[in-house]
């Protein structure tokens, strides 16, 4: 399975020092199963992710990706990281359906 971004993303969303690998085994399971949720939610929408990478995915993926290793700790103050997540993911899938843009923020 590919991964849509990349430990060191995840880690400038949730503040933590780039030099700090103190987290970075689960991080990358957090990675993965962002990646998964990103799939299932594109497969959904009759959509798969390209060979390149789109910012949009990767972004959300990353965002996802906080989030699971955010509500491990702090639940509540991690649904700032999901909804962020589900804004850009729907922006994409959006952009490829030709469905309606998001004009607000």
């Amino acid at each position: 399975m590919a991964y849509y971004c990349t430990i060191s993303a995840v880690r400038t969303i949730l503040r933590i020092d780039e030099g700090d690998l103190t987290f970075d085994a689960e991080l990358e399971a957090c990675v993965a199963s962002a990646s998964a949720i990103v799939d299932a939610l594109l497969m959904a929408e009759g959509l798969s992710v390209p060979t390149v990478v789109p910012q949009l995915v990767a972004d959300a993926a990353a965002h996802y990706a906080a989030w699971m290793f955010r509500r491990r700790r702090d639940p509540e103050g991690a649904e700032a990281f999901w909804v962020e997540a589900e804004r850009l993911l729907t922006t994409y899938i959006a952009g490829e359906s030709g469905g309606f843009w998001v004009t607000s923020a």
